[in-house]
């Protein structure tokens, strides 16, 4: 078992990025095209590299094929499922990140793509407007006061 845990601690984000490599662009392709057809994942990106790693005692080099699926929250644990099914390598790298800012439309679109009955995205999907707190003040107040920066030391 391993020390480290298993499930976020603070994933908090409406966004999702799974990270693995393949050893050759026809399986992350099929992968792809897996992925997508289940909807598990609104898009993936994938890219060659270079992978330098240890494996049974050696550092090896290999040519690999990263791909970047984006996706929601509520889709990682089918996707990951799905992955290791897929998956040629014995201990196959998946990897969560939580992307804890997305651009509203962007976010629109994984939600239209991946679960069109969800609600609506956080701000209305970027058109709700910001205001501040508390209205208008009257004619004549005062400003509020300004909270002081905190003081710069010199060394």
């Amino acid at each position: 078992m391993t020390p480290y845990p298993l499930d976020p601690v603070e994933a908090t984000g409406p966004m999702r990025l799974v990270l693995t490599a393949f050893p050759s662009r026809a399986a992350a392709d099929r992968a792809v095209r897996t992925v997508l057809g289940a909807r598990l994942a609104a898009c993936a990106q994938s890219t060659d590299v270079r992978s330098r790693y240890w494996w049974k005692g050696r550092v090896r080099s290999e040519d690999e094929v990263l791909v970047v699926f984006k996706t929601v929250p509520k889709r990682v644990g089918a996707l990951f499922r799905r992955l290791g099914e897929l998956h040629p390598y014995d201990v196959p790298e998946m990897i969560e990140l939580d992307v804890p800012r997305v651009h509203p439309p962007y976010l629109a679109y994984l939600a239209e793509t991946l679960d069109a009955d969800s609600p609506p995205p956080p701000l209305g999907g970027g058109s709700a407007k910001l205001r501040r707190r508390g209205g208008p003040r009257a004619r004549g107040a005062p400003r509020p006061a300004r909270t002081p920066a905190p003081r710069r030391r010199r060394y």
